[in-house]
């Protein structure tokens, strides 16, 4: 399916259009996934909150004629799904949420969150790339990321040497840099 812009998304949905929803699930499930299970989810929590996230965006649509987005849908969605995870971790007690951001979680169902921040939008844009990137490429930054030398990276993957893991453990970089920078939201960033 061809990229669709943020209009033709809330359009979409307005229509309850089953293409949109497919869309929308496809390129925008995978960072609330990652959110979720990053902190203390399961991957039938990220469905269940994903499936909330979208309710709450019909109800904001039915009741508000006209709505616009006043950031990239991939952000708004995102920060949606993250403050419904965040409701739901405080209603179970797994984390404490500092009481002057309490009556967010209360405010959520019934109007837009506000902006979100870069580093919310650029952790989206990051987490969406990264599963597009070769597994091994994954597998390498993962391990780097748990600050494993390039010698336990060869060894846990199977590679014949750590100068190999050097060399491709840069590649990745580059290659994820290069994916991130192509993202329509990341150039957006840039423009606005």
């Amino acid at each position: 399916m061809k990229r669709l812009s943020d209009e033709e998304i809330v359009a979409g949905l307005r229509k309850r259009d089953n293409r949109v929803l497919q869309y929308i699930y496809k390129n925008s499930f995978t960072p609330v996934k990652q959110l979720i299970l990053h902190n203390a989810g399961s991957e039938s929590d990220a469905e269940d909150i994903f499936q909330e996230t979208l309710i709450v965006i019909f109800k904001k649509l039915r009741k508000d004629e006209d709505f616009e987005l006043n950031a990239a849908f991939s952000t708004y969605i995102y920060s949606i799904a993250r403050l419904l995870w965040l409701k739901h971790l405080r209603k179970i007690k797994k984390i404490d949420i500092d009481p002057l951001n309490r009556d967010m979680e209360e405010r959520i169902e019934f109007e837009e969150p506000s902006p979100v921040e870069d580093k919310d939008l650029r952790m989206a844009i990051y987490q969406r790339t990264l599963v597009k990137i070769p597994e091994d490429c994954q597998k390498i930054l993962l391990l780097t990321a748990q600050d494993l030398s390039s010698l336990e990276i060869a060894q846990q993957l199977g590679f014949r040497s750590e100068g190999y893991v050097r060399k491709r453990r840069h590649f990745c970089k580059e290659y994820l840099i290069n994916k991130i920078k192509e993202d329509s939201d990341y150039q957006a960033m840039f423009t606005d």
